[in-house]
């Protein structure tokens, strides 16, 4: 079976009091698991052009800037990265490599999610690409009960078997 880690937009400027803990969790996480054929990241870039900035009013994460860029302690372990302009990941560009790799099951961690997690799986599965969350893996900006919900969501939605620990993981 071949297996995918897709760690979503852990990023420098998604770092804060509620997520400062994840890089090295993540990173610890994977150099003790092997069962992962390869490990991809997506990068929200944002710009002038994207939904965040236009109508949310947001600028941070901004193309080019240190803010952007994944975190020093994934990177070691990220073969490949995916910038997007939206929620989703599941970019036209992400989508060819998964149907080129052959994928059996892609796991997501990473950050929001609330927000990018959750629109990066509900739109792998609506592709009817077998996927999993690592719940444990996975926080919000906004805090444990944002996270929460959002799993909750998974659960309901992706069914409860394709939200997981990192401890049932191989």
């Amino acid at each position: 079976m071949k297996n995918c880690l897709v760690i979503v937009d852990l990023q420098n400027g998604f770092i804060n009091e509620n997520t400062a803990h994840l890089p090295h969790k993540i990173a610890e996480f994977i150099s003790s698991h092997d069962c992962f054929d390869s490990i991809v990241a997506t990068r929200y870039c944002n710009t002038s052009e994207t939904a965040c900035f236009r109508f949310g009013g947001w600028k941070e994460c901004m193309s080019g800037t240190l803010a952007s860029e994944l975190v020093s302690d994934i990177t070691p372990y990220v073969m490949r990265s995916f910038d997007k302009t939206t929620y989703s990941g599941l970019t036209s560009e992400f989508r060819n490599f998964i149907k080129n790799e052959c994928f059996d099951k892609m796991y997501f961690c990473g950050v929001n999610t609330d927000c990018c997690v959750l629109a990066t799986v509900f739109s792998c599965y609506d592709s009817v690409q077998d996927c999993a969350v690592i719940s444990d893996l996975c926080t919000s900006t906004l805090g444990e009960e944002k996270h929460r919900n959002a799993i909750d969501l998974l659960k309901d939605n992706i069914t409860a078997e394709r939200v997981v620990g990192s401890c049932n993981i191989p």
